[in-house]
């Protein structure tokens, strides 16, 4: 959990920008950062808590980052290095010998930049999947790259203006852009890419790792291979000190829960296992937990946590954002603290987390879907009865859906006549942005094309397409920097082994039927986890929905924000459509039964409202600069 920041540009008018820079990683870490400058270059580096944090140097290169790197011996090997040598060691050496082949060779999650004294060059890496946030601006005057939002914007000279696009993705929980940020003049480096900046002020933007590249050289037995690459991760993940787990009662966290004290685990230990219980019998996964636990021997330590959350703490955004820095969307972001927090007291340093663990593993109803569409129908209308019968669901809503994809005709309208009253209207989801705002930011165009295939794919069969386009798409490096500032101001970090690329690349290119095998969704991970994971828990149909409680807690309206907000939409004007957030915020006074799309919108409001009335943004009106250069 390091903090970094490098700024290039002359001149004696930087050095506030540079002392801002320090003041900001000083407040992000409660540690004074390491700091190595030479003429137009100055780079920080901010460690844990009372552990020491140094710019580090090899001969002509310098590296500040966030490096959370795993396979640290095999690393070392390669390269011949020390056996103590640490990541940023050995991030050096590997430089020096491979060049920008460098990512290529390391595994886990990292974010560094990385300054050659003989081309004058600086380079910015940020890992396969976004899991370490890098964002930077480039303006006339310097080049700011930083881990965190608010230490680009302390190297700025003004607040920039409001990225209007990217409001208008947020407001329509549609993501569209990963190198968007809601400052106008800030980008993220895109996950899986590295930016070099050239001395004459050039910067030229690469992707060093694509996933739709990483096709097995044969095809293994999916169940053991899955179950050696998860336990592989899970233990990697655990190496760099103590380490406590999530452990829900879920597929996801259960599964990491106890390969995390399996038999390839490090010294036997207690490991800490944090669970929420919940007072209300329909929401509290108590005795998937229990079972888990029993399971692992006593290896697993409970710690047990009330799951509910006080209303004044869900609803204290301002004090989230203050890490944030942005309007984000997560509603259990409160909870996060809390299991962040609990870790910390439990003496860890960092928290296994199943994130990730759907879209990675895939097997979805879409999995169905795709099977009917290459024309196996008698398969797909097989595994939709029985995907409908494992997880609960009624078997005419199943068949209906998978009708619905046919067209507008025949069977196909059919179905679509079926659902009719069985969900949402699709249109549904940018219904929240004002519509002079979402013809202004193309919010429709732009979104029909991040759906489209690259030309350099369209060999690619669909299945593998589709998947790979969630796992590296806008919304997986959002959610990691969200979850990580919560993470970084509880003093821990988060570490998901589902996101080992190579995990990933197993499961991206294994068939659809495989991934949805016999109709159960995430059917791959089940099967790895035979023999391990307690039988109740490995053949769940059912999750958990934590709505309930959610919708309660804006139903009675603590702070009183959603009733100001319905009474005058003040500072959302021009940015929501104000007659939809007034039937929402009435729906919600009215209607006892969860909606959640309701739910969802009412939230994004409630931050952006609050991120628009926060006294940085009192300059947000000013158009956006020009940059400093091109990106070729």
């Amino acid at each position: 959990m390091s903090r970094f920041a490098a700024m290039l540009g002359h001149g004696p008018d930087h050095d506030p920008a540079a002392w801002r820079i320090a003041a900001d990683l000083t407040r992000r870490t409660g540690e004074i950062p390491g700091y190595r400058g030479a003429e137009g270059l100055h780079l920080w580096q901010a460690g844990r808590t009372g552990s020491p944090a140094t710019v580090r140097t090899l001969g002509p290169l310098t590296l500040a980052g966030d490096l959370a790197l795993t396979d640290l011996p095999e690393l070392r090997g390669a390269l011949a290095a020390h056996p103590g040598s640490d990541p940023a060691d050995l991030v050096l050496a590997a430089w020096r010998r491979w060049g920008t082949d460098a990512p290529d060779r390391l595994n886990g999650a990292f974010a560094f930049v990385l300054w050659d004294a003989r081309t004058r060059r600086l380079t910015a890496v940020r890992d396969r999947f976004g899991i370490q946030p890098l964002a930077y601006a480039l303006t006339p005057r310097r080049a700011v790259f930083a881990s965190d939002l608010s230490t680009v914007l302390a190297g700025l000279d003004a607040v920039p203006g409001i990225d209007r696009a990217w409001v208008a993705g947020f407001l329509a929980g549609q993501p569209l852009d990963a190198t968007a940020t809601a400052w106008g003049d800030v980008s993220r480096l895109p996950p899986g890419h590295l930016m070099t900046l050239d001395p004459d002020g050039t910067a030229a933007l690469r992707r060093w790792y694509r996933l739709e590249r990483t096709a097995p050289a044969d095809a293994r037995d999916v169940g053991p291979a899955l179950q050696a690459a998860l336990a592989h991760a899970t233990v990697q993940a655990c190496a760099d000190g103590p380490t406590a787990t999530m452990l829900s009662g879920g597929l996801d966290s259960s599964t990491l829960a106890l390969l995390s004290v399996g038999p390839d685990a490090p010294a036997p230990c207690r490991r800490p296992a944090l669970s929420l219980r919940y007072r209300d019998p329909a929401m509290d996964e108590g005795r998937h937990i229990q079972e888990v636990l029993r399971r692992s021997g006593r290896e697993l330590a409970p710690v047990f946590l009330t799951g509910e959350a006080e209303d004044d703490t869900l609803f204290d955004i301002d004090a989230q954002l203050d890490w944030q820095d942005q309007p984000v969307f997560a509603p259990g972001l409160e909870r996060n603290h809390r299991l962040y927090r609990a870790a910390r007291e439990q003496g860890c340093a960092a928290v296994l987390d199943g994130h990730g663990g759907d879209e990675v593993i895939g097997g979805s109803f879409r999995d169905i879907a795709l099977i009917a569409r290459e024309g196996r129908w008698p398969l797909a209308l097989a595994l939709a009865v029985r995907h409908a019968r494992f997880t609960g669901e009624p078997v005419s809503q199943a068949l209906a859906t998978l009708l619905a994809i046919r067209g507008r005709r025949g069977f196909g309208r059919l179905g679509r006549w079926a659902l009719k009253d069985a969900g949402p209207d699709p249109r549904d989801w940018r219904a929240l942005v004002d519509p002079d705002l979402a013809r202004e930011t193309r919010l429709v165009e732009r979104a029909r094309t991040g759906q489209a295939p690259t030309p350099e794919d369209r060999h690619l069969p669909e299945g593998v397409r589709l998947h790979a386009a969630m796992l590296t798409g806008p919304l997986a490096p959002a959610a990691f920097e969200t979850m990580g500032r919560a993470a970084q101001a509880e003093g821990v970090a988060p570490r998901y082994p589902f996101y080992d690329h190579r995990v990933v690349e197993l499961c991206v290119w294994q068939p659809e039927p495989a991934k949805v095998a016999g109709g159960q969704p995430r059917a791959l991970l089940r099967r790895a986890m035979r023999g391990i994971l307690p039988e109740s828990v490995r053949m769940r149909g059912d999750k958990t929905d934590f709505i309930a409680g959610f919708w309660g807690a804006l139903r009675r309206d603590p702070q009183g924000r959603i009733a100001a907000l319905r009474a005058d939409p003040g500072p959302l004007r021009g940015w929501v459509d104000t007659g939809i957030l007034r039937a929402d915020a009435e729906r919600l006074a009215r209607a006892p039964e969860p909606d959640l799309e309701t739910a969802f919108r009412l939230w994004r409001s409630l931050w952006l409202a609050a991120w628009l009335e926060r006294p940085a943004l009192s300059l947000s009106s000013r158009a956006p600069g020009p940059t400093l250069a091109s990106v070729r």
